[in-house]
């Protein structure tokens, strides 16, 4: 069976709760606030399971936002296309989108998240410093809020990130075991907001 609505939402709540964490270890130096946007304008791609709680989301939006939102996404597939096309597909780990390389979310609006309750998962902890086991030696963090090769004292990051990557890899495995969908082209907030995902997965009961 693949992974229900839950399992995923559980790994969001800890994600939030380890970006708490981190705000309150480093205090100040997390600046992430509404109008601090410029991860908003990140190339990126998501998972199946994500666009599912995007697309589920999205249905629920009052109409008059949700066609907002579908009358920015349609043109942003485009200008991503064309984008890509110029400057190649990015590695969203950590750093910021260069110069050239900008493209704004099309559920940024006023400087914040319109769909920020069913938001992926990048978007839940971008900001503080980050540690991927799969790339080992290296902290990402968020240049507006740790300056390059800043040293950043927390004893117990390698451990709960690493615990936190684990579990949310489970799931992906879990999902391809049960033999869920996998969509042969870059999966994006746009093409959630514009397309169904939401049979990816199975629903849970306390959505």
């Amino acid at each position: 069976m693949p992974p229900t609505i839950g399992q995923y939402l559980k790994i969001c709540r800890d994600f939030e709760l380890e970006f708490d964490r981190n705000r309150r270890l480093h205090g100040s130096r997390i600046q992430c606030r509404r109008g601090c946007s410029d991860c908003c304008h990140q190339l990126f791609q998501i998972t199946e399971v994500e666009a599912a709680w995007i697309s589920y989301g999205t249905a629920r939006l009052p109409p008059e936002l949700r066609a907002r939102l579908i009358s920015k996404a349609e043109p942003y597939l485009e200008a991503r296309r064309q984008l890509v096309t110029r400057t190649g597909e990015p590695e969203a780990w950590g750093s910021l989108p260069s110069p050239g390389a900008r493209l704004a979310c099309p559920a940024l609006e006023d400087g914040a998240c319109s769909i920020y309750e069913y938001r992926p998962l990048i978007c839940r902890k971008f900001g503080i410093p980050l540690y991927n086991p799969d790339k080992p030696g290296k902290v990402f963090a968020c240049e507006l809020n740790f300056r390059n090769g800043e040293a950043i004292d927390d004893p117990h990051l390698v451990q709960i990130q690493s615990a936190l990557h684990y579990e949310w890899k489970q799931v992906q495995i879990g999902y391809n075991e049960a033999g869920g969908h996998r969509d042969s082209r870059p999966i994006t907030v746009a093409r959630a907001i514009l397309e169904d995902f939401s049979h990816c997965v199975e629903p849970a009961a306390e959505v």
